[in-house]
């Protein structure tokens, strides 16, 4: 899976995973081979309403800036 992500608890389980498993092959060679063995992955879009959902989150979040900026500013 060529955009799959290798962060957090699923990161760290693939490392102990390969640690544990690994019979001299690269870690590479692990994921390619064992971890993501045929596997090509699955495409995924974001439908209207998560774009919406998203946009909304986002002028929240802009809106809050400001009183983000005040409290670094007025801290005592």
């Amino acid at each position: 899976m060529e955009t799959a992500g290798g962060g957090g608890a699923w990161g760290i389980a693939l490392l102990a995973g390969y640690l544990i498993n690994k019979e001299s092959k690269s870690l590479a060679d692990y994921l390619e081979y064992v971890v993501f063995d045929g596997n090509t992955g699955v495409a995924i879009s974001p439908t209207p309403e998560d774009v919406e959902g998203f946009n909304k989150y986002m002028e929240h979040y802009k809106a809050g800036l400001a009183i983000e900026q005040a409290a670094i500013e007025n801290k005592k």
